[in-house]
């Protein structure tokens, strides 16, 4: 038998079997060698290296006619002085042939003389400045990126805050909802649900601290009531917190604590984003849409939804959590519709990327999904609420896989209870809010 086919042979025939074998392994050494060979030539040659050489020449080209323009103005310039030079120098050929030398003469002289060598050389009269407002070249990026595609996680998690039991001390949560990861500061903030607060977390340390809330329930500008979201802006001086039991979406600075705001009035929010641009993107479960909110907007702009209550491809259903790409594509967790929905800029209705089979537990399927991240594959990783797992869906796939949990409700460290929102830091490592677990549990990138 041969171990490889699993299929029986005689002798002889097993003999050529190998022999044949042989030819098909000499033949992959013989392409692996030529793959060798190209690698070496693309070296230099890659596609990608060619398009840096013309991007390089272009802006030389760019460099050196924007150079010349400039030359061209000095030059011009001189040459105005140039013609003053010669009135200065035909007066000054009447007063030889006149004779006529006096001091009032010999210092006006002088003082032109001087005038014409100030404009020539110093800053008053000509200078040159850089135009910060404008970009002249843009500047060249190659970004080379480890996915969390082809990635896994190991099965048992760290708790990273809380788990320490329901309570409302600092070292606890009270069903905590949504989560954001600083990574620069090395920092999660996590919306304290039924605490009414936001709470900051350095990693590593045993306790958080109040960020923003904490001071009960109610509807003063120093109050939250049931805070479901929180992302940091982008300048990352103030938080952007879903402040739901008041119908408002609010700003704490994290510079000071007297400066507080309201940004949007009378909207039932759950999910908040923000794009680089610095537009606000906001999820309103009520009124079954989601809106954009450029800088000092004050109405918003419906982006996706807005069309009754449904399940109709330009309908949502209880929107939660969402996602913004670079491309303002929205995607968002269209909760009792149990599915994912992407809306294109632009688009009059959605496209299902999760889910949308119905409520279950099969691979096709979710139940009330809750948190949300897209990678830069668009590659969808959804909190299954009611099934109590981590799912991920591929681009295009029509089915998803679980990623973390799936072992039953529990608070095992390979187990989750209602997990409510999820985000990934830099080095890909998983953070789930394990919201029943009163919990924040980090699941490390699986290196083996």
């Amino acid at each position: 038998m041969c171990k490889g086919c699993s299929k029986h042979f005689c002798v002889d025939d097993l003999m050529k079997h190998r022999e044949e074998l042989k030819l098909q392994f000499h033949q992959i050494e013989d392409q692996r060698n030529q793959f060798a060979q190209t690698l070496d030539d693309e070296k230099n040659n890659h596609p990608l290296i060619q398009q840096i050489t013309q991007w390089e020449r272009i802006s030389i080209e760019k460099i050196r006619q924007t150079a010349e323009e400039q030359r061209n103005l000095i030059q011009q310039y001189a040459q105005t002085i140039q013609v003053k030079l010669r009135s200065v120098t035909e007066e000054m050929e009447k007063t030889v042939k006149k004779k006529d030398f006096n001091e009032i003469i010999l210092k006006k002289l002088q003082i032109q003389l001087e005038d014409l060598k100030n404009q020539l050389y110093q800053t008053d009269y000509i200078e040159i400045k850089q135009d910060s407002s404008s970009t002249f070249i843009n500047k060249l990026f190659i970004n080379i990126t480890s996915t969390t595609t082809h990635l896994k996680w190991k099965q048992q998690a760290t708790t990273i805050a809380g788990g320490n039991g329901r309570g409302n001390q600092l070292n606890q949560f009270n069903l905590p909802y949504g989560i954001y990861v600083d990574d620069q500061q090395q920092t999660i903030y996590v919306a304290d649900f039924a605490n009414h607060r936001i709470i900051k977390w350095k990693f590593g340390e045993k306790y958080g601290e109040v960020a923003a809330g904490g001071n009960g329930p109610g509807n003063r500008i120093d109050q939250l009531t049931y805070p479901r979201s929180v992302i940091l802006d982008r300048n990352k001086k103030s938080l952007i917190v879903c402040d739901l039991g008041n119908r408002r979406v609010v700003q704490w600075s994290l510079e000071n604590q007297n400066d507080r705001q309201i940004l949007i009035e009378d909207i039932s929010c759950y999910g908040l984003m923000m794009n680089n641009k610095g537009d606000l993107f906001v999820s309103d479960y009520e009124r079954n849409e989601v809106k954009r909110w450029k800088k000092d907007e004050k109405q918003g702009t419906i982006v996706a939804g807005g069309n009754g209550n449904g399940d109709e491809l330009n309908q949502l259903n209880y929107p939660g959590h969402i996602f913004v790409d670079q491309e303002d594509s929205i995607y968002i967790l269209d909760r009792a519709n149990h599915r994912v929905m992407k809306w294109l800029k632009g688009a009059k209705e959605g496209i299902i990327v999760a889910g949308g089979q119905g409520e279950g537990n099969s691979l096709k399927q979710l139940s009330y999904p809750q948190g949300l991240f897209v990678n830069e594959n668009g590659d969808v990783f959804v909190a299954d609420f009611s099934n109590h797992r981590v799912m991920c869906w591929p681009l295009d796939s029509k089915e998803g896989h679980v990623v973390v949990g799936g072992n039953g409700q529990g608070e095992g460290s390979n187990q989750l209870r209602y997990p409510r929102g999820l985000v990934f830091d830099r080095a890909n490592n998983l953070y789930v809010v394990d919201s029943e677990n009163h919990r924040i549990q980090r699941f490390d990138v699986d290196t083996n």
